[in-house]
């Protein structure tokens, strides 16, 4: 991300933007595209199967993201923290594409070789990574029952409705009342 800009007015600007105002969005924007951009083609190198572009507007998904649930207190820098949020989406959309069904075997790429290797280049952006994992692994234990960690992780997994109900024996409409839980459960944190 560019470097003209200090990490508190980062932080000042992503405060200013969660709270609806359009221009410090736009000026949070405009120093982020850059590397949602350099991320999205530094990832998409090796798989181009999905266009940059696509990719670029993955990212600015997990832009969005990071705005909303940046919380500074965590001594995190937002650069860093938006940097894995970007990184961590567009990398989720390229294990969505790897996963699909009408991609040949042999054409498959393992995304996790690639995600290790990244995640070690930035230190701050492991850090946050860590700390937001130990948040949401501690989250999972605490606040979900048996089953729906079941149906969260088939789901992450890539699995429909229909087979995760095959494996876990139950019908699709118990695995749809559990990710609607599991999304509501989210929500309140």
């Amino acid at each position: 991300m560019s470097a003209e800009i200090n990490e508190e007015a980062l932080a000042s600007l992503a405060k200013k933007a969660s709270e609806g105002d359009d221009k410090a969005m736009a000026e949070l924007v405009e120093v982020i595209m850059p590397a949602a951009k350099a991320k999205a083609a530094k990832l998409n190198s090796d798989y181009a199967r999905i266009s940059d572009e696509d990719l670029v507007q993955e990212g600015m998904i997990g832009f969005l993201e990071a705005v909303k649930r940046y919380d500074s207190s965590k001594g995190v820098p937002f650069r860093a923290y938006a940097g894995l949020c970007i990184e961590s989406r567009i990398i989720s959309a390229l294990r969505k594409n790897s996963n699909s069904k009408n991609i040949a075997l042999t054409s498959a790429v393992s995304i996790d070789e690639r995600a290790e290797e990244i995640s070690g280049e930035d230190p701050a952006a492991l850090v946050a990574g860590n700390d937001e994992a130990a948040r949401l692994s501690e989250f999972i234990d605490e606040s979900l029952s048996a089953f729906e960690k079941d149906v969260l992780n088939l789901r992450l997994e890539g699995f429909s409705y229909a087979v995760i109900a095959e494996k876990l024996g139950c019908d699709e409409k118990s695995v749809d009342n559990a990710v609607q839980r599991i999304r509501n459960k989210i929500k309140k944190r």
